[in-house]
């Protein structure tokens, strides 16, 4: 008997939508905007994003201050265009100068990414990818150094892992 409720817990586990699915912090991917601002504890805002801001084709619709790992964030959150569907985490070093030290703690928490830095000319990038962080979330590294009127910027993206991705 108590065997078959064990297997009959896991078939259930298994079925269940999204079981599988990685997230991020207090978010899950697909969660709608206003659970996402709820679980933010106050910290995030609802916002239309203009075309401009969208990010893989999605939609903002939520900013807010964040910490993670030490680090301070303009946090950015990207929705299908209804605002339902949580797609993409985006989170710009509010001190870009940190952008090193960032780099270091990713590779620390989720090992060596699977390719280095390019120089695009004058534009200095660095462009660091981990196809699976470790929890099953597409990791993103990007730093640009400073151009001319335009500051340095350094951000990292979380998407949910898909074949597509990973």
């Amino acid at each position: 008997m108590r065997r078959r409720l064990t297997l009959a817990a896991l078939i259930a586990g298994l079925a269940l939508p999204g079981a599988a699915l990685a997230d991020w912090q207090w978010t899950a991917w697909g969660m709608p905007a206003d659970k996402v601002i709820a679980g933010s504890g106050g910290a995030l805002e609802p916002i239309i994003g203009r075309d401009g801001q969208r990010v893989h084709g999605w939609h903002l619709r939520a900013v807010g201050p964040i910490t993670y790992e030490g680090f301070r964030f303009d946090g950015e959150f990207f929705f299908d265009d209804q605002g339902k569907a949580l797609h993409v985490i985006r989170l710009s070093l509010k001190d870009p100068s940190q952008c090193a030290a960032l780099e270091q703690r990713m590779v620390t928490l989720h090992g060596e990414p699977i390719n280095g830095s390019r120089d695009l000319g004058a534009l200095k990038t660095r462009i660091l990818a981990w196809p699976d962080d470790g929890a099953g979330n597409f990791l993103g590294l990007t730093g640009l150094s400073a151009v001319g009127d335009l500051p340095p910027l350094c951000f990292i993206r979380y998407r949910p892992l898909t074949p597509m991705n990973g």
